[in-house]
């Protein structure tokens, strides 16, 4: 109990020392910082100490994370809002009357046909590129989310859904025939 009472307040004055650091004079920031950390590194040890090395260690960085969040939220500065500029009318990208089925279409294409889309794009990258194996998996795998990402954010913003349509087919075609044809 003692040792948990001593790593908070350690944790605590170190926090302090940090903040102090920041806000005070420039002759003392040296000081404070290099105090700050020793004092958190003694918290580290005093929680190591009371809890054991494996629990310890890990709760004294989320006290720390929580405590530094209690001191930010201490500090924090609340400023009057301003009054909002008038802006003008934004333009409606689609000045078509909304149907049920263009946003159902819509819905498709931008999740499960991107998504397929990009997979696809993904695995002819993995078995194409002239890398080692797991090099090409992961290059593969790792442009899989930005390309369904761009998918649906094109998808979303085009006002043609069948250009959207064919482009995502096309796509997934081309990349289908290079991952497994050839």
């Amino acid at each position: 109990m003692l040792a948990t009472a001593t790593g908070i307040g350690t944790l605590l004055a170190g926090i302090g020392s940090l903040r102090l650091a920041w806000a005070g004079p420039a002759a003392r920031r040296p000081w404070l910082i290099a105090g700050g950390w020793l004092l958190l590194g003694g918290a580290l040890l005093a929680f190591a100490a009371a809890i054991g090395g494996e629990t310890g260690i890990p709760f004294a960085i989320a006290m720390f994370c929580v405590a530094a969040l209690g001191f930010v939220l201490a500090n924090r500065e609340v400023r009057p809002r301003k009054e909002a500029r008038e802006r003008e009318a934004v333009i409606d990208p689609s000045d078509r009357r909304r149907r049920w089925w263009r946003g159902a279409l819509r819905v498709i294409l931008a999740g499960p046909l991107s998504g397929a889309a990009a997979i696809l794009v993904g695995v002819a990258l993995a078995k194409q590129l002239p890398l080692s194996d797991v090099d090409a998996i992961a290059i593969g795998g790792l442009t899989v989310p930005l390309l369904w990402a761009g998918g649906m954010a094109w998808t979303l913003a085009d006002d043609r859904i069948l250009r959207a349509l064919a482009a995502l087919l096309i796509v997934s075609g081309v990349s289908y025939a290079v991952a497994f044809l050839v």
